[in-house]
């Protein structure tokens, strides 16, 4: 009898353990359901492989932009009325290379940035004849070249900047200081092959240069890899009036 009960309780002690242990099984279970959801939370950090790069302290913008055609305009309307007492009625010169300007920006405060530009631009008069004295009936060719250039430093301050999910914006106002050089010279028309004398006219001005921007804005987009554009208005030796371009910002 007493083997019995021992026997009895050997068989309940046996049923009983299975359910505990069925249930440590299933805390187990639990656990190894969890892991992949770590592993989702790391696929989507992985993903934003373009993380917005606000206009911040460290933050440094890259920029191209299409200057104002006013300033080249004064230029190619005064070659033109000096010229024309000289050489009679002739043509309005031409923007041979449309004003442009890169540069970048360093951000060294959240608000104040500091940076490099280069700005440059080239006026061509229009065609000019000059009688070839050794030959009667004859001209020679050719035309003035005016090239304007400035390298300058910048500072800007923000004074209003906003940074969204998808875009970082700030308008500014700022300076630039440095060189400008005016370069000009006298060019004979490629078809021309002759060798008759022509006034030349060749030489260059150095001159302090300076560019006030009165305000500007620029924006960044991080669906564009933090590529964007921007806009400033003011006056100087790059242009005078509206510019406009792209940036970069890393």
């Amino acid at each position: 009898m007493r083997s019995f009960i021992t026997s009895v309780s050997l068989a309940v002690a046996f049923f009983i353990a299975q359910p505990t242990q069925a249930q440590y099984s299933g805390n187990d279970d639990t656990i190894k359901v969890q892991e992949p959801l770590v592993s989702v939370n790391s696929n989507l950090t992985s993903i934003d492989k373009h993380p917005l790069h606000p206009f911040q302290k460290e933050a440094m913008t890259f920029y191209w932009d299409r200057n104002s055609k006013v300033l080249v305009n004064i230029i190619a309307k005064g070659l033109k009325e000096n010229l024309e007492p000289t050489f009679g009625s002739m043509g309005n010169s031409l923007i041979s290379k449309k004003p442009q300007s890169i540069g970048y920006q360093y951000h060294f405060r959240d608000r104040w940035t500091m940076g490099l530009v280069y700005a440059w631009a080239q006026v061509k008069t229009d065609t000019l004849q000059y009688p070839d004295f050794d030959k009667p009936g004859n001209y020679s060719s050719f035309q003035y070249v005016v090239n304007m250039n400035a390298f300058m430093g910048t500072i800007n301050y923000a004074w209003y900047l906003k940074t969204k999910p998808k875009s970082t914006m700030a308008i500014s106002s700022g300076i630039a200081l440095g060189n400008s050089r005016i370069d000009y010279q006298t060019q004979r028309m490629s078809y021309d092959t002759g060798t008759a004398y022509i006034p030349a006219f060749n030489g260059g001005i150095n001159a302090q240069g300076i560019q006030v921007t009165l305000i500007s804005i620029k924006q960044s987009f991080k669906g564009l890899r933090n590529i964007g554009y921007q806009a400033s208005l003011g006056g100087g030796v790059n242009s005078i009036g509206l510019s406009v371009g792209i940036n970069y910002t890393l």
